[in-house]
């Protein structure tokens, strides 16, 4: 079952030197990942995004088995556990220890993977879709792209 126990025993038992992001710090970064990717407060977070993620196709396979063709293994990432629609647990960690941990973590539905200077998000949904934003490429919603002609 799906708990902060199994959270906890997923680390613990990896041996993950997660860096664990708790109480005033992990509400600022909460904050930021809303801020920077998200309107209002929806359910879960990928129902709302202020920018048009782009869909990564990954043949119809759960997004795990690409995640290191896609992400640099040794990239520091904050990694956001969406717990239930009701909290986060927050860590800061290699990309090739959050892999590790996604693939032992029994019930892991819903996580973001976020670069340090938030810049770029990796979602992976309760549908196991591969959504990916890049603030500095991606379009903002309701805004028209412009013609240069």
């Amino acid at each position: 079952m799906f708990d902060y126990k199994e959270i906890e025993r997923t680390v613990k038992d990896n041996h993950l030197p997660f860096q664990k992001i708790g109480d005033v710090d992990k509400g600022i970064l909460i904050q930021r990942l809303y801020d920077t990717f998200v309107i209002g407060n929806p359910r879960a977070l990928w129902l709302n995004f202020k920018y048009v993620p782009y869909s990564i196709d990954c043949n119809m396979e759960d997004p795990y088995f690409h995640l290191l063709d896609i992400i640099d293994k040794d990239i520091v990432l904050y990694f956001f556990i969406d717990y239930w629609n009701r909290d986060f647990v927050v860590y800061k960690a290699k990309m090739s220890d959050i892999h590790k941990f996604i693939g032992d973590c029994e019930g892991l539905d819903e996580y973001y993977l976020v670069t340090e200077d938030f810049m770029e998000l990796y979602s992976i949904t309760d549908h196991d879709d591969l959504l990916y934003i890049d603030v500095r490429k991606n379009e903002i919603k309701g805004e028209k792209k412009r013609d240069n002609a």
